[in-house]
């Protein structure tokens, strides 16, 4: 074989978040689209902190970011995604970042995340949680959800920067401690 298979890329799937997403919109009104690009961005700053991956890893961390909340927030299920072309890698992920039913906890969830997830979708979920908790953003919330976010978020950065560490993450220079992309 001289040329590898086709494969899906991040440019496809934003295209698929932006269709999937359209006509939502975040906490603070902004256009929920905006959100995932953030998430995106801070996913290619993150892995910054991971040399060792391939262009065909870093693409993919990149396919879950635009990806990962299309089956929770969307009526995309994992077989249209399938359908779509995006790998099981891709869709390992956005499993491993779609909220589970029931009554887990958030607090269980994200140890989860940060036990068994891979490292992609360990940096999927602190990007987004960076870009939930960034200052600008709260300050569009009301004082009291302000602190609930805190409170909610930053342990669960702190778990998830440890957990990424033990799979390999050398940190990013993109990133302070306590704050988004820069």
């Amino acid at each position: 074989m001289i040329l590898p298979p086709l494969r899906r890329t991040a440019a496809d799937a934003r295209t698929v978040a932006t269709v999937a997403h359209d006509g939502q919109v975040d906490k603070g009104g902004r256009p929920y689209i905006e959100h995932l690009a953030r998430v995106a961005a801070g996913v290619l700053g993150l892995s910054e902190g991971c040399p060792f991956w391939s262009d065909l890893e870093r693409d993919e961390a990149l396919q879950a970011a635009w990806l990962y909340d299309v089956v929770e927030d969307t009526s995309y299920g994992f077989g249209d995604l399938a359908k779509e072309g995006f790998s099981d890698n891709v869709l390992t992920s956005v499993a491993m970042l779609t909220k589970p039913g029931g009554r887990v906890t958030y607090a269980a969830w994200i140890n989860n995340i940060a036990k068994v997830g891979t490292l992609r979708a360990t940096l999927v979920k602190l990007a987004d949680l960076e870009d939930n908790s960034d200052p600008g953003r709260l300050a569009l919330l009301p004082p009291e959800t302000r602190e609930r976010l805190h409170l909610k978020y930053e342990p669960a950065k702190a778990i998830l920067r440890a957990a990424a560490a033990a799979k390999g993450w050398l940190g990013s220079p993109t990133t302070v401690e306590g704050s988004g992309p820069r």
